[in-house]
């Protein structure tokens, strides 16, 4: 079998079959392919979670494996059909499936079946028995944390505990809030009443602004207020039209040249999306490239710096006691990212469930994130700021954007393969945090980050967020040349389906004020531009080996070259935001 090339029809089909039958189980597999296509996840753990999905339903193998990718499909016949591992299956289950079923190996499925909700069309695909009835989680107190202890049945389906899980558990114990019943049903009350405010206020709760309001200062107070809520604003405008359509245009001859794709013709692109190539897309469109024309002239561009700088005096950015600056938010840098290229219907490109980025697991372990977040664990969420920078700048992450964003390259709206968000950004960050002190949820889990503690984002699933997903919402219709900016909390994602007519294309271009964390990323970055490599932290698939084609130091304007730290920052621009930092700080 695991010889055997993946059909992808047939794994389809048998995926909306899960998804119908086991919508746990269904957004439980697509999430881990997900960060296992991503990079923040290897084959053995892919296998991890199949198998304990599988646990009572072995006859779900084939029908899952087929739509694993072949380093996976090994793994898992390998791990499956092992004497240990067999045992710990057969550990993991229920006494009354013991006695019904283990004992008696030579009963048909039939057998097994009867009396028993059927579940996939057994003449088609597999057969499914019923889920079992979860069971209330033991506290951490109750469990045996020695390495090699059994988790509970329903924490960890009969699996030696790792010493990762066993340090997520004592640190979920450590951590755990106190009078967490009365927060919950506080906050749960508080996001009912912002869903009720989102639809009275219908497109309108997404604030939308045009570029001359900030470059005149006329941005209208209850705009800002309203982006405090929501955590995220469209402002238009920023590139002209005719510009941002040139830049795409030339992003697509880049595109062509480098890979040899043709955009009209999808099936151009079968020799990228397979399991054999190295990925130069991520499965939702985001493509491996960073120092094209296009990308530096929109990076550099005069009105897209003034609304990056605008964006960062939306911030608290001193310190609370001594009102020391924690960032300069007059002095933006250049974060070299990629670009987002989607395909109409074409389904190997399956956008990107809702996730929020810079950080997973140290969201709960890393001090200076627990600092940031200490009203919400305290059950103050009244006094929690979203908006006071804290200590977000000395977080583990390597790089501090105090907006994630992007430039629209081509016309794009609801349906066409494009950004979506749950904006409200202070309720959303709070429920995941506090979710997984939940009753329901397994001692040693973090709701959202695998098992392994890996990873840079936090993922929202339907089995843990299910609240948080009614506030889903498309950002609205963007033309080429208007940006999109959302709180590097904010949980967003990017449509599963692309049911447009053309390419929906945007580069990705954060607000990335100044302060050592982020200098100290620039000069890395700055090396690895000079020498043609990927930026810190990225792939570096080296598509971009024609010199030729790649922005050169000297192609770039005076403005460019001082957000990307090859010349100094212009002393007025220092003085401007009072401070005495050198100017060198970023060589």
């Amino acid at each position: 079998m695991s010889d055997s090339k993946p059909n992808i029809q047939t794994a389809l089909a048998f995926l909306k079959q899960v998804k119908s039958e086991m919508p746990t189980e269904y957004d439980t597999f697509l999430e881990i392919l997900t960060q296992f296509r991503s990079k923040n996840v290897n084959a053995e753990m892919v296998v991890t979670v199949v198998i304990e999905m599988l646990i009572g339903r072995e006859y779900l193998l084939q029908g899952f494996s087929q739509f694993l990718p072949p380093a996976c499909r090994d793994c898992l016949m390998q791990r499956f059909f092992s004497p240990s591992k067999d045992e710990n299956l057969r550990t993991s289950r229920s006494a009354k499936h013991e006695g019904d079923e283990m004992s008696s190996p030579e009963k048909s499925d039939g057998e097994k079946h009867k009396g028993k909700r059927r579940g996939f069309d057994q003449s088609s695909l597999i057969g499914s028995l019923p889920l079992e009835q979860k069971r209330r989680r033991e506290s951490v107190g109750e469990m045996d944390l020695r390495p090699n202890a059994f988790l509970n049945s329903y924490a960890g389906m009969g699996k030696r505990m790792t010493q990762q899980q066993i340090y997520q558990a004592q640190l979920k114990k450590t951590i755990a809030p106190r009078k967490l019943a009365d927060m919950w049903e506080r906050l749960e009350k508080r996001i009912e009443k912002r869903i009720e405010q989102m639809e009275a206020a219908g497109a309108s709760w997404i604030p939308s602004i045009h570029v001359d309001e900030i470059l005149k200062g006329e941005v209208p107070a209850q705009v800002v207020e309203q982006v405090k809520v929501a955590g995220v604003i469209k402002i238009r405008g920023v590139v002209a039209k005719a510009k941002a359509l040139e830049m795409n245009e030339g992003m697509m001859a880049d595109l062509s040249h480098y890979l040899k794709v043709d955009p009209k013709k999808p099936e151009s692109y079968e020799t990228i999306y397979n399991d054999e190539n190295p990925k130069a897309f991520t499965f939702g469109g985001v493509q491996e490239m960073y120092y094209t024309r296009g990308q530096f002239e929109a990076r550099q561009d005069e009105k897209m710096h003034k609304v990056r700088v605008w964006l960062n005096h939306l911030w608290g950015y001193r310190e609370k006691k001594s009102k020391k600056l924690l960032f300069l938010p007059d002095v933006e840098t250049t974060y070299i990212d990629r670009w987002r290229h989607r395909l109409p219907g074409y389904d190997k490109q399956t956008g990107m469930k809702e996730h929020i980025d810079n950080g997973a697991m140290c969201r709960w372990a890393d001090p200076a994130w627990q600092e940031v977040y200490q009203e919400i664990m305290e059950g103050r969420l009244e006094d929690y700021d979203a908006w006071d920078v804290g200590r977000r700048t000395e977080t583990s992450g390597s790089f501090f954007r105090s907006f994630q964003g992007w430039l629209a390259l081509s016309p794009q709206g609801p349906t066409d393969g494009t950004l979506e968000v749950i904006p409200m950004v202070t309720e959303a960050m709070a429920y995941v945090l506090l979710r997984p002190f939940q009753e329901d949820v397994p001692v040693h889990q973090f709701c959202g980050v695998s098992d392994t503690g890996g990873g840079d984002t936090i993922e929202i699933t339907s089995r843990w967020h299910a609240p948080l997903l009614k506030a889903k919402v498309p950002v609205g219709p963007v033309d080429a040349g208007d940006t999109v900016w959302w709180h590097p909390d904010l949980i967003h994602g990017v449509e599963a389906d692309h049911a447009g007519s053309q390419p929906s294309n945007v580069l990705y271009i954060p607000a990335s004020p100044l302060c050592p964390q982020n200098a100290r990323y620039l000069a890395k970055q700055r090396a690895a531009f000079l020498r043609g490599d990927a930026p810190p932290g990225f792939p570096n698939l080296r598509i971009e080996n024609d010199p030729e084609r790649r922005m050169k130091p000297s192609q770039l304007s005076e403005l460019g070259k001082q957000l990307l730290g090859l010349e100094p920052i212009p002393k007025s621009v220092l003085e401007s935001s009072r401070c005495y930092w050198e100017k060198g700080m970023v060589g």
